[in-house]
């Protein structure tokens, strides 16, 4: 199964609310018929690099592959602290790069990684 594609782009205020606002206008006429592809907005390229740190994006890389059941697993494959894992994984939940889904005990977390790559826009116009 092909899973969907993420894309960060970098916008600024301005053209993210231009943005939203023909999002808008589309809507109420109409227009849009299906959901946009998942999109993560940065507001310049500094914070590209700070979302996607070496270790984050080997986490993601790991849980992708690897399917850990719970955080404590995934601490385990990565040999990191819990605590460091946990943090990350709350900042990468917070700005849509995964999903935290209940393990099967109902009791821990399973993280959760559903799309095959990340793609970075940064356009080149003022």
């Amino acid at each position: 199964m092909k899973l969907k594609d993420v894309e960060i782009i970098v916008m600024s205020n301005e053209e993210y609310g231009e943005h939203l606002n023909e999002l808008f206008e589309n809507v109420r006429r109409g227009e849009i018929h299906k959901p946009e592809p998942p999109k993560i907005v940065a507001r310049t390229t500094e914070d590209i690099g700070k979302i996607l740190t070496r270790e984050r994006l080997r986490l993601l890389q790991i849980i992708r592959e690897k399917r850990p059941e719970s955080i404590s697993e995934l601490a385990r494959m990565l040999k990191r602290k819990q605590s460091n894992v946990h943090n990350d994984l709350t900042f990468l939940k917070g700005v849509g790069l995964l999903e935290l889904k209940e393990g099967k005990n109902h009791v821990k977390k399973m993280p959760v990684v559903d799309y095959d790559a990340l793609h970075i826009t940064v356009p080149l116009t003022a």
